[in-house]
């Protein structure tokens, strides 16, 4: 065994090592590209700033994903049975919230207002708001809430931005594992026919699949360690390119293989003239396209860079194809192209020598078919894409299925609402700064495709009467009117009573003279003589009438005697007492019954006042009334007992951060969110906003908009940025790995040239075909970004095929020498369009839309190219190096 051999037994006995290693070591790759794998914004954009905010909103649901819950009964009205289990389902969720990590839940019975919003008018659906927090991933959130919500005899989903996104990603993978097997069958049935040898196929599918599983375990652990970027659409295209131009370049080496062992080289030396001639020509191409795909590395946008895992794995292609192949070239020899090994292939292409002879002879006339062919594909292109995630999901997904049917039965953009978010650096919980929030959502209001508006002064959706001004003066105008009726009464009673104060004064005059008669009888009867001189004229009387007392009756009679006495002078004192007081009352009757003569004018006076007082009320009420009704009134005023009340802190929790600095408005649309209506809708707002502001007490307040169709709008933005950015860096770089490939300046332009064209005139053919037959009119967001890596990084092999070919025959004249090389490499050419064709076709049966639109355009272009480039390098060719005389 020479040592040639022995060292190419040692390289693969390398790679099996590694790939072991690389099998062991392969994370977890679903969870990797749902944790890291999601579309990134960066942070200074409004709807990332968005996020940030409602991450530190406070009352515990901060940092929440927004999930919706929909309950319905089809097109007919849910019955009172239905509502009943409904109502169960809702109850048992709150009652099990810590189990979901679910932090807050809106329901439809929570109030009128929540009746309102989340009610459709058919009554046929119901739904539920949930803000749950992020201790589990998407998808295992999902499944719980899934099997928790399911409602006996009503149709229940579980949707919002983030299930809908995970379930994109659930989509591809499903996708990728059919794209693998149809691939993996379709190069073999290719590579069978082009070598009509099974060992050959297998061979190379084997490389192909070694270099995958490595360059995947190392782009993964990449992401997982380094925080390299990753997408959901990373595996699959380095599936289809590392399988499509690994097979293309593998058919380039084994052909010249074949040819070398049939000219007589023995099966080492055959291998080395392979690597030399062929394995030149794959580093040269496969170089270019690594190049191409690592300029990606410096875009800014996380799904354009994370496109650079494809160049990864390209770069361990070629390091495996130009290691491994020679391994079973120099051991096999022949035996590879078993059972067919003696016939050499066929160099020659007839539809290339044909297209290159007859453009180099007329180089002109071939170039105008060229422009006028392209005017049309240039004239018809445009830039209007789909931002629509949800399109891209087949229709049997359940979190699409509660979209759609969410959209039927209320507003289109219920289920994913605007945010506006406005923060300052003061409290916001005072009258000035709501009056701005109010005068904004009015405002918002009346924007026509607005449905509904929300926030701190307006909770429902509807305003709080009692905050506005008209509202409080129709309770004040109310009061006055009483206060008028009462003033009435009063003038009334004021003048209109005809008061006889003489009747007093006789009163008062009869009370003195009781009081005086009354003096009279005490004075009266203080005269009256002692008991002892009584009793000295009772014994004289009785002595003449001879019949004088006895001593024993004088001794009873004296006692009686003295305590009637003591009964006489006490009723004296107390007669003495009455007259006093009473003699006093009539005295003051009289003071009084003057007095009230003097009170009576006066009061007649105040009653006039009271008059005029009731005329200028009167007055005051009917412009009150009358500012009431004017516009000017629907002007908002929160008294100080308002903000303080237990029903205003309710909406405050829900639009007013913890800390009372940020404030949100909710804006629900009536058309898609993710449409190009919404997008530009939302963008408006921001702006007027901001001009809006100016001038208030929120002059220096930041404003940012959150929700899916503002995170569309910044992905808009930054793609369609990004994207010319992006696509100049690579064709800078392709293009000078050109001039080193073909030693020309003008032939790497003439390449770019064709490269274009097939992109331009890929898309086209794509938009046609999915408007036709896939019934989407506008193409997906990231189609033409893909679209145009794949056909550029792809595509220019195919004309470094041809040019390395064309270098061959140096001494040759140009015209010549390219119609040669043409003829020659055609067939390789074919067959590499046909299987990278075939192997992007591989991702149509995955059923996403934006795989579909980039597997047609890639092909489309690839069939563009197949013609364009025997055509229009030799016209150019030729025109560049006239024939020389």
């Amino acid at each position: 065994m020479s040592k040639y051999i022995k060292q190419n037994i040692a390289k693969f006995v390398t790679w099996i090592i590694v790939l072991i290693l690389g099998i062991v070591m392969l994370p977890n790759i679903s969870s990797l590209v749902a944790e890291k794998g999601q579309t990134k914004i960066p942070d200074t954009a409004k709807s990332q700033v968005a996020k940030t905010i409602q991450k530190d909103w406070g009352h515990k649901i901060s940092n929440t994903r927004q999930v919706v819950l929909v309950f319905n009964n089809g097109d007919q009205a849910l019955t009172h049975k239905q509502k009943d289990r409904i109502n169960d389902t809702i109850d048992k969720i709150k009652d099990n919230k810590s189990k979901y990590d679910i932090k807050g839940v809106t329901a439809p019975n929570d109030s009128e207002a929540t009746k309102k919003q989340l009610i459709s008018k058919d009554k046929s659906t119901q739904i539920v708001q949930l803000d749950v927090g992020k201790r589990d991933s998407v998808r295992k959130m999902n499944q719980k809430l899934v099997k928790e919500v399911k409602t006996s005899g009503v149709k229940t989903y579980v949707t919002g931005s983030d299930i809908l996104n995970d379930d994109f990603s659930v989509a591809i993978e499903e996708g990728l594992k059919k794209t693998e097997v149809i691939a993996i069958v379709f190069i073999l049935i290719v590579l069978i026919l082009v070598f009509r040898s099974p060992i050959v196929p297998l061979i190379s599918l084997g490389t192909v699949g070694l270099s995958f599983i490595v360059a995947l375990s190392a782009v993964m652990n990449l992401a997982k360690y380094t925080g390299f970027t990753i997408s959901n659409f990373t595996q699959v295209f380095m599936v289809v390119v590392m399988f499509g131009i690994g097979t293309d370049y593998n058919i380039l080496l084994y052909n010249q293989f074949k040819n070398d062992l049939i000219e007589g080289m023995d099966k080492e030396t055959a291998t080395k003239h392979s690597l030399k001639v062929a394995g030149k020509t794959i580093l040269y191409s496969g170089s270019t396209v690594l190049l191409g795909f690592l300029t990606l590395a410096l875009a800014k946008f996380s799904i354009y860079r994370s496109a650079t895992g494809v160049g990864i794995g390209v770069a361990i292609l070629l390091l495996a194809l130009l290691t491994v192949n020679p391994f079973f070239m120099s051991l096999l020899g022949n035996k590879v192209f078993w059972p067919s090994h003696n016939s050499k292939e066929s160099n020659h292409s007839k539809l290339w020598d044909w297209l290159s002879g007859h453009s180099a002879k007329n180089p002109l006339i071939a170039l105008g078919i060229i422009v006028i062919l392209a005017i049309p594909m240039l004239l018809t292109y445009n830039n209007k894409l789909n931002y629509d995630t949800v399109v891209e999901l087949p229709a049997n997904y359940s979190a699409k299925q509660g979209f759609k049917t969410v959209q039927k039965h209320f507003s289109k953009g219920t289920a994913e609402p605007t945010t506006i978010y406005i923060k300052s650096n003061h409290k916001l919980d005072n009258e000035s700064d709501l009056r701005v929030i109010d005068n904004l959502t009015n405002q918002i209001k009346g924007i026509d495709g607005i449905k509904t508006v929300a926030s701190v002064t307006q909770p429902g959706g509807d305003k709080l009467d009692q905050l506005y001004v008209n509202d409080q003066l129709k309770t004040l105008t109310s009061q006055t009117s009483k206060a008028q009726a009462g003033l009435k009464e009063l003038q009334k009673g004021l003048t209109g009573g005809d008061f006889d104060a003489s009747q007093l004064e006789d009163i008062g005059a009869k009370a003195t003279l009781i009081g005086q008669e009354l003096k009279s009888i005490q004075s009266t009867s203080g005269s009256s003589v002692s008991g002892q001189q009584l009793m000295t004229a009772l014994q004289q009387k009785m002595a003449a009438a001879g019949q004088p007392l006895s001593q024993t009756q004088m001794t009873i009679l004296s006692g009686a005697a003295s305590q009637e006495m003591a009964s006489v002078s006490s009723m004296q004192t107390r007669l003495q007492a009455i007259a006093t007081y009473t003699e006093a009352i009539g005295n003051d009757a009289q003071t009084l019954g003057n007095e009230l003569k003097g009170q009576q004018q006066k009061m007649a006076t105040a009653g006039g006042s009271v008059g005029k007082l009731n005329d200028g009320l009167s007055e005051s009420n009917d412009y009150l009334k009358e500012l009431q009704d004017s516009s000017a009134s629907n002007t908002l005023f929160v008294p100080k007992a308002v903000l303080e009340s237990d029903t205003f802190k309710d909406s405050e929790d829900v639009y007013l951060s913890s800390n009372k600095k940020a404030a949100k408005i909710t804006v629900v649309l009536d058309s898609d969110p993710l449409t190009a209506k919404s997008i530009k809708k939302v963008e408006s707002l921001q702006t007027m906003i901001n001009n809006n502001i100016k001038g208030t007490s929120l002059k220096k307040a930041s404003v940012s908009i959150g929700g899916q169709t503002s995170e569309t709008s910044d992905t808009s933005s930054i793609a369609n940025q990004d994207f010319l950015r992006s696509a100049v860096i690579m064709l800078v770089g392709i293009t000078l790995a050109l001039m080193l490939v073909t030693r020309s300046i003008l032939q790497p332009f003439y390449i770019i040239a064709s490269l274009l064209l097939a992109y331009v005139g890929g898309l086209g053919i794509t938009r046609f075909i999915s408007s036709t037959f896939l019934g989407e009119n506008l193409l997906g967001w990231n189609v033409p970004f893909f679209t145009f890596v794949m056909l550029v990084a792809l595509g220019v092999d195919y004309s470094i095929f041809l040019m390395m070919k064309y270098r061959e025959f140096g001494n040759e004249d140009a015209g010549d020498r390219i119609v040669k090389s043409a003829g020659i490499i055609g067939t390789v050419v074919i067959s590499a369009a046909i299987i990278l064709g075939g192997t992007f076709a591989a991702l149509i049966p995955a059923g996403v839309l934006t795989l579909t639109q980039v597997a047609v355009g890639v092909i489309s272009g690839l069939v563009i190219l197949v013609f364009l480039i025997p055509a229009m390098n030799s016209s150019l060719i030729r025109l560049t190096y006239p024939r020389k005389n």
